[in-house]
């Protein structure tokens, strides 16, 4: 007897027992085929026949009819996604690689949006590419706020400005379109004049360094100047002020002392008068040098 004939004949005896096994193991493997996880990094929707029954599945165990009545989608909600934006790289026919700004200077821009998830079943049934359609509305929003700043101020201080602006309107035009996205950050990776004219414009920048500087130097010394004209002045005015004061408590001091001879005469003309007399002399011999010659 061949191999073929003994497993032929195997096949013939336990026949019975395979087809019932068939009949249980079977829709045993494709009920249990329902069972699916979700991570704690992710969030599930569940559609039946195309149509969302469950839009925000938390991670663990669950349960879904097999397929193809139904199907289970895995998004990952808290994982932070980006899209990078490069305009010089990405030229087309119809767009030149730099932005004009409002000044109408010309700019040179690459930014990187990060996003994540916020509302699943949003972001499953709001586009075919969810990702294309936020990176054009981020491209459509940079090319606005640009166009509406001058120049010098987007190259230089209004940076940080530009990154949380563009990050507000991006938010509220896909919050109008309902993608179910949470925009986390703008990183501006560069903000520059073309290269044809970027040597011009750092010698503009330091120019204008050396202006400020020059400013502050000059604001500086005013004020060093200034003070010491205001220190100089008070010092006049105490001094003045001084003398002013010595100047009258002498006066009221010859006032007093004329009040008194006054007095005085009246009381005793002829003394006083000849008390006066011998005090101006005593005073005029005291400083005199007197010379006397023999004959």
């Amino acid at each position: 007897m061949t191999l073929f004939d003994d497993l032929r004949h195997i096949a013939k005896t336990y026949q019975r027992y395979f087809w019932l096994l068939l009949l249980i193991i079977a829709p045993s493997l494709y009920a249990l085929s329902g069972f699916y996880s979700v991570l704690p990094e992710e969030r599930a929707i569940v559609t039946r026949m195309g149509k969302i029954i469950e839009d925000d599945v938390m991670p663990g165990m669950h349960y879904h009819l097999p397929w193809p009545y139904e199907t289970v989608q895995k998004i990952p909600s808290t994982t932070l996604r980006s899209i990078a934006i490069d305009f010089s790289a990405s030229v087309t026919d119809e767009r030149q690689p730099e932005l004009t700004t409002g000044s109408i200077d010309l700019a040179d821009l690459a930014l990187d949006v990060q996003y994540s998830v916020a509302i699943p079943a949003r972001f499953y049934k709001a586009s075919v590419d969810t990702a294309d359609l936020l990176k054009q509305v981020a491209i459509a929003e940079a090319l606005f706020y640009v166009g509406s700043q001058g120049f010098e101020n987007l190259i230089t201080t209004g940076r940080n400005r530009f990154q949380n602006q563009l990050k507000k309107f991006i938010q509220e035009t896909i919050d109008q379109l309902e993608l179910g996205v949470r925009i986390t950050s703008i990183q501006t990776r560069r903000l520059d004049p073309p290269q044809t004219i970027k040597k011009t414009f750092e010698t503009m920048s330091v120019a204008l360094s050396e202006k400020q500087t020059l400013v502050q130097r000059s604001q500086s010394a005013r004020n060093t100047k200034l003070s010491k004209a205001r220190s100089e002045a008070n010092e006049d005015r105490v001094e003045a002020q001084a003398y002013a004061n010595e100047v009258l408590q002498r006066a009221k001091g010859d006032q007093e002392r004329f009040a008194l001879m006054l007095d005085a005469y009246k009381q005793a003309p002829d003394i006083t008068a000849h008390r006066q007399y011998l005090e101006k002399v005593e005073s005029l011999l005291g400083n005199a040098q007197v010379t006397l010659i023999g004959k």
